[in-house]
């Protein structure tokens, strides 16, 4: 797409903020359901505007979200993951964002409201709010964190956190990891053009934790990226036969 395409394309995804995104603030103290539709709603917009379609696949199916648990993405090689994310998601997620995320007009704002949770760089702070999380999965909700942290500038994994895998054990549910391939073609990181193509969200096996203790954090992490790993070496990053 040429620039003035670019620009265009952004100024319609930015026009539907207002009534998507801004009518979920409305309506989502009121409806949690009908306001997580339009945030959906707007997500789906933005990707279709731009010319991405994406798939979800399912190593057991769709039923494994049932119970709840954390979704552990295993990568992030673009800045519009979250984007497919929160486009693809037909059931009620809570995100763990940074503050500057929170402070984003609209959609920072009604991830507030919907009750995503919120962390600010203060130990304290950050550690309640993830127990907070962890009660939300254990009670049957769904979380979602990236086990990296922060985009590949490479395309390689980075090294993985230990967040996901504590908060899972904290819980006593399962871990479900996803990948995401082909976002690094539709988005580059350090680029701001976006290039049609398509998405494969895949989530792979459940991995439970149940009878699991904090001690077991660290072979846990490792089993985590195996997985990781192993998935991401089917895709090689540069060549993905993502059409």
């Amino acid at each position: 797409m040429d620039t003035a395409s670019q620009i265009a394309r952004y100024a319609l995804v930015l026009a539907l903020m207002a009534p998507l995104l801004g009518g979920a603030l409305v309506i989502a103290p009121f409806s949690d359901r009908l306001g997580r539709r339009m945030v959906r709603a707007w997500n789906q917009a933005f990707l279709s505007t731009f010319g991405i379609s994406f798939e979800v696949q399912y190593d057991i199916g769709p039923e494994q979200l049932e119970q709840g648990g954390i979704i552990v993405g295993l990568t992030q090689q673009s800045i519009i993951d979250p984007t497919v994310g929160f486009a693809a998601w037909d059931k009620p997620v809570n995100a763990i964002w940074n503050i500057e995320y929170a402070l984003i007009p609209f959609f920072g704002w009604v991830s507030f409201i919907l009750g995503w949770v919120i962390v600010r760089q203060n130990p304290s702070q950050s550690k309640r709010q993830i127990e907070k999380a962890a009660k939300y999965a254990a009670n049957g909700g769904l979380v979602y964190l990236s086990a990296e942290g922060k985009r590949s500038v490479d395309g390689s994994l980075s090294p993985y956190k230990k967040g996901p895998v504590v908060m899972a054990i904290s819980a006593q549910v399962p871990i479900f990891p996803v990948y995401m391939a082909g976002s690094r073609q539709c988005m580059p990181p350090g680029a701001w053009k976006i290039r049609p193509g398509k998405i494969i969200m895949r989530y792979l096996a459940p991995i439970p934790t149940t009878g699991m203790t904090y001690e077991d954090r660290h072979s846990l992490l490792e089993r985590l990226r195996i997985v990781g790993e192993k998935e991401h070496s089917r895709w090689v990053i540069d060549r993905e036969s993502v059409t």
